[in-house]
């Protein structure tokens, strides 16, 4: 079994292995976000409705940043553009290690950010480009590992930092992502990344000139997609809002503290060893469904997170659900966009997936904390669970709209046949 699993990622293209390396590199280099909250509290002395403002504003920047690369990497050779976005996110978070104790840096962290989120559908669109139909599962689920495998490992560093070298946690995410940029500049030619004007439609099929908003009224099924999938991210983002108010309540801030740390370190490690076996074990189904069987798990471990108390068993075992349910989303999201898209809309179609985890983290902290003002932790616990459940149920009968096809093959661009994956 452990051999199959290794074999499933040999033989990809080249340009798939530089992509997962530099997404590695890129990963190990966050040092700011982990930290953002204790930094704005603790370093520039924000309250917690400046804290919670500004976290929004970040959130909400992703929305016209993921848009816009998209539509720039489909007119536009996606090296360039994506080189481009990267170097200016460099810029600006090299800046932020020269102006950290002033309150001026909030803007030049927010434009790194900005750029930084530019480039997340190019790099979805790229992989598009470089890898083969056949592979393209395991092509994606290799990057998404290897982001995991960096971001396991950089807060570690940035932790190391923060107390004494506040600045080279700026300093260090620069120089992180400018090895990333330079090892996809030198080593992916851009013959291999076609973008919509550049590359052939294949026979019998046009270039799309519809706006992108035009496409989507057309497209029912991916509405309905999206619209399952702002569930999955806002259930998702009370991970970070619900979950440590509820520990802190049953166990006391000490205890709350340290148990979640246990909860994103068992999270990780699900990731990074369970990753492959999934996507080994659910390559055959369609990407549709496999979503669907992801919310599942999500509504089982959200919902069951209205159980947790004083001891952590509980908890790690609903982290591993809800942490299958993750992998499973996250590695048929972006596929399923693929096979939805024309071939001149390939970066604007991945940006959606952005905007739909950007709503989701805007959103999920404010609506759940109005939620919360009559309801209690449990019965918040399981309105997540429910959403996550009637998504699931949507999914599934949407899977037979149209025909979703097989995680494996690629259906022409534009066609009802769905494929999966995001990075």
């Amino acid at each position: 079994m452990h051999i199959r699993i290794i074999d499933q990622y040999r033989g990809l293209p080249r340009p798939v292995y530089i992509l997962a390396i530099a997404r590695v590199i890129v990963a190990t280099g966050t040092f700011v976000f982990p930290f953002l909250t204790m930094f704005l509290s603790s370093r520039l002395s924000m309250n917690d409705q400046e804290v919670s403002g500004y976290l929004l504003l970040v959130a909400l920047a992703q929305l016209p940043a993921s848009m816009l690369g998209g539509k720039l990497a489909d007119r536009f050779p996606r090296k360039k553009v994506y080189g481009l976005g990267l170097f200016l996110s460099i810029f600006f978070f090299a800046l932020s290690g020269f102006f950290c104790h002033s309150r001026a840096v909030v803007f030049l962290i927010l434009g790194g950010y900005f750029f930084s989120n530019l480039c997340h559908p190019i790099l979805s669109a790229m992989i598009i480009d470089v890898s083969r139909p056949e592979t393209r599962q395991e092509s994606y689920s290799l990057v998404y590992l290897g982001f995991n495998l960096g971001y396991s490992i950089g807060p570690l560093i940035a932790a190391l930092l923060f107390e004494k070298y506040i600045s080279w946690i700026f300093w260090g995410q620069a120089i992180m992502v400018s090895l990333a940029v330079l090892l996809i500049l030198l080593f992916i030619p851009g013959k291999a990344l076609q973008n919509s004007e550049a590359a052939p439609a294949s026979p019998g099929e046009p270039v799309e000139k519809s706006s992108l908003w035009k496409l989507l009224r057309r497209d029912k099924l991916m509405l309905i997609f999206a619209a399952c999938m702002i569930c999955y991210a806002f259930s998702y983002a009370q991970t970070s809002y619900l979950l440590p108010l509820n520990l802190e309540l049953v166990q006391g801030i000490s205890q709350a503290a340290k148990s979640n740390s246990l909860v994103w370190s068992c999270n990780g490690l699900v990731v990074c060893l369970a990753a492959p076996l999934v996507v080994m074990l659910t390559k055959k189904n369609s990407t549709l469904f496999n979503c669907a069987l992801g919310l599942l798990f999500c509504a089982l471990g959200f919902g069951g997170s209205a159980l947790i108390g004083e001891k952590n068993a509980l908890l790690l075992f609903l982290v591993f659900l809800w942490t299958v349910g993750e992998i499973l989303c996250n590695t048929n999201s972006g596929l399923f966009i693929a096979g939805q898209a024309p071939l001149s809309h390939r970066a604007r179609y991945q940006s959606i997936y952005d905007v739909i985890q950007s709503l989701g983290k805007a959103t999920g902290p404010i609506i759940m904390g109005l939620f919360l003002l009559k309801s209690s932790y449990q019965q918040g616990w399981l309105l997540v669970g429910g959403l996550c459940l009637l998504a699931a149920f949507v999914l599934l009968k949407s899977c037979r709209l149209k025909n979703p096809g097989r995680s494996g093959q690629e259906a022409p661009p534009g066609s009802a046949a769905p494929i999966s994956t995001e990075a």
